[in-house]
Order: C-alpha cells, then structure tokens, then sequence
C-alpha cells in the first residue's frame, strides 16, 4: 500500500508542478507581458526550485524517512498553491517597479520557488523510501522519476490545451492545491489504519 500510495503521490506532484508552471506566465503576464524575459524568470525559477527540492528531499530523507514527513511535504506544497489566487495579482503590480527583467524574475521567485522547492523534494524523498535494496535503487529511482515526468507532461498538455480555457487560473490552482491536500489527507489515514 505504500509503495503504491508513493507512485500515486509522485505522478501527482509532478502534474501539479507542471500545472502551476504554465499557470505562471498567464499569472505575470496582465503585468509584464508573455515575452521571452517572463518566460525565462518562470523556467528559470522551477529549475532553480527543483534543484534545491532533490537536494533538501535527498539530505531530509537521510535523516527522517517516514511516510509521514512525505505527506507532510505535499501538504504543505498544496497549501502554498491553494493561497496563490489570494495574492498574486497584487504582488505582481506591486513588483512592476523593478522593471521588465527583475519584476518577472523577483515575482516568480516569490509565487513559485516555495512550493516548487516542496514539490521537488518528493522525488528524492520517496526513492529513498520505497526502495528495498542497493540493487534495486537504480530500477526503483528510474521508475518513480518517469512516473513523475508522465506526470509532468500529462499537467503541462491538458492544463494548456483544456484546462486554463475551461476553467482558468484561479479554479486550476484551488483544485491543484485541494487535490494536494487531499492525497496528504488520504495517505495519512491509509497509511494510519490501513498496515
């Protein structure tokens, strides 16, 4: 049951990723445009985010490994994206002083690194504790970052060719971040009451 609650966790963390990560340049761009500049502080920021996210999940995994501190993890990063809606227009007139490439860079950092750090964390982290062995580390990590990725890509297509027209911005990120917390709330009691 954990192994699969973590394969379903992952695959979820990564589609939000890539959801929120889309969501970004519709998020800045009523302040500083779509242009190559936001684009490249979006990208930029998540690439960042991910790579602090597999170090801080790796070094945390090594020193409380439970599927607890995993839930707690994706609750946390749902929670961040639940209140974005709140803020973020705001933010963003707020930070058009510091001009065309700082504005989308300093907004970027603010609204996403948070919980895009949290979100690269479960990768790491749940290598650590669905594997069974040093020889099938290899294997199990290949697997859980291509679920993570499928993910990914699944977030970026349908949120871009359906979602954003169906349902906009500020729907996507409350039903990303309840869909979170959710699956927190979920792998909590399955992993409380059910082994």
């Amino acid at each position: 049951m954990s192994r699969t609650l973590i394969y379903i966790i992952v695959f979820l963390c990564g589609w939000v990723l890539m959801t929120v990560e889309i969501l970004g340049g519709r998020m800045l761009a009523p302040v500083f445009g779509s242009g190559i500049e936001v684009w490249g502080s979006i990208i930029g920021v998540f690439l960042l985010s991910l790579s602090l996210g597999y170090f801080l999940g790796g070094f945390l995994s090594q020193k409380m490994a439970s599927i607890y501190v995993l839930i707690k993890i994706v609750a946390c990063a749902g929670m961040l994206i639940v209140i974005l809606p709140i803020y973020y227009d705001e933010l963003t007139i707020k930070l058009w002083d510091f001009g065309p490439r700082l504005g989308p860079l300093i907004s970027s950092t603010l609204l996403f690194l948070p919980p895009s750090v949290l979100l690269g964390m479960v990768s790491p982290y749940s290598i650590h504790l669905s594997t069974r062995s040093i020889a099938s580390v290899g294997v199990n990590s290949g697997l859980l970052y291509a679920t993570s990725t499928v993910g990914s890509f699944l977030g970026c297509i349908i949120t871009a060719f359906y979602l954003i027209t169906m349902m906009g911005i500020t729907k996507i990120l409350f039903a990303s971040g309840l869909l979170l917390i959710t699956v927190a709330i979920i792998g909590y009691l399955t992993s409380k009451y059910v082994n």
